[in-house]
């Protein structure tokens, strides 16, 4: 079901994606860690969802220092928020992985789950873009961006 989600969200978004990932290697480049930024971060506008009805689905992407050597870590948050009367145990929740893997292309070839956690109305999912020459095992985030002004 998520390969078949992430092939429809491409196909159906692409333009969007490509704008987004754009906006994301944009906020790659820029000096995150001393001396520079603390963090960045870019939205994707706001979509239904695909597998869901009367749920929508935010996307942020972010960059913040990794510990090790200060290169950036590129990082997106899912978050899929209930229309007022759906119930949660209805929601494919999945469909968040199929969003962060057809934001995965290119120089990432991957979205690595990190962790999720309840947000008022919904769910947010956390994951880490990795490209291929990427060495670095993903850590959990030690404190995890609020997006409560975006649900």
């Amino acid at each position: 079901m998520i390969t078949a989600l992430v092939h429809r969200i491409r196909t159906q978004c692409s333009a969007e994606l490509n704008t987004f990932r754009s906006q994301v290697h944009a906020l790659a480049r820029q000096d995150i860690g001393s001396g520079g930024l603390d963090a960045a971060a870019t939205t994707m506008a706001r979509r239904p969802c695909l597998a869901t009805p009367g749920v929508s689905v935010d996307i942020v992407g972010f960059t913040c220092p990794r510990s090790s050597d200060g290169a950036p870590s590129v990082r997106v948050a899912v978050s899929m928020s209930l229309q007022p009367g759906r119930m949660a145990s209805a929601v494919h929740w999945e469909e968040a992985h199929a969003w962060a893997g057809a934001v995965a292309s290119g120089e990432w070839v991957a979205a690595e789950y990190v962790g999720s956690q309840e947000s008022p109305g919904g769910m947010v999912f956390h994951y880490a873009l990795k490209n291929a020459e990427d060495p670095y095992v993903v850590p959990e985030c030690s404190a995890v961006p609020e997006y409560s002004a975006l649900l």
